[in-house]
């Protein structure tokens, strides 16, 4: 195994939004490979994602939904984006990771673990008690990877819906 540097996790700003989407889109096209229709993939806009980034991050500016970078060497290798729940069961005090994406690349360097922790480290110490988010239930990857930090299927599904195919998802879930 080779040496990496180490990673550095910062507060993402709006000028973060054009990595990040490329980061998000990268990230759709290897992990979902399979799950979801290559049409849909390779069809994925980046410019419209670095747009809607763009609005998200000015209008979360403050510690209502905040996201993180991931860098390595000063490149920016993963994200991570939260803020409160959206599922009306998860009683409060609760928080959601709403995505988490590291370039394929990067997978397995520590890039998502640490985008994570701190974002569960960000919530908890605002007063979570609860944590969720939802995984791709074909995404094996991932959620190997969620429930080898801790997490674990709450026993909610759902059908994620595309415009004209559906795929199931998990809410996955940790307390304090």
């Amino acid at each position: 195994m080779t040496n990496r540097a180490s990673v550095n996790v910062r507060r993402a700003t709006v000028a973060d939004a054009r990595a990040i989407a490329e980061i998000n889109v990268a990230g759709w096209r290897a992990a979902y490979r399979g799950i979801i229709p290559d049409d849909f993939l390779d069809g994925i806009p980046i410019a419209a994602r670095e747009i809607a980034l763009q609005s998200r991050l000015q209008r979360d500016a403050g510690d209502g939904a905040p996201a993180w970078i991931a860098e390595r060497e000063g490149l920016a290798i993963g994200f991570v984006s939260s803020g409160p729940p959206r599922d009306e069961d998860v009683p409060p005090p609760a928080a959601e990771v709403y995505a988490i994406y590291v370039v394929p690349g990067e997978w397995r360097g520590g890039a998502g673990k640490a985008l994570l922790t701190t974002a569960v480290d960000h919530w908890l110490e605002r007063g979570a008690e609860t944590l969720v988010l939802w995984v791709l239930e074909a995404n094996s990857g991932g959620r190997a990877f969620y429930e080898a930090v801790g997490w674990s299927w709450d026993g909610h599904r759902q059908q994620l819906d595309f415009g004209g195919f559906t795929t199931p998802e998990l809410r996955y879930g940790r307390s304090r």
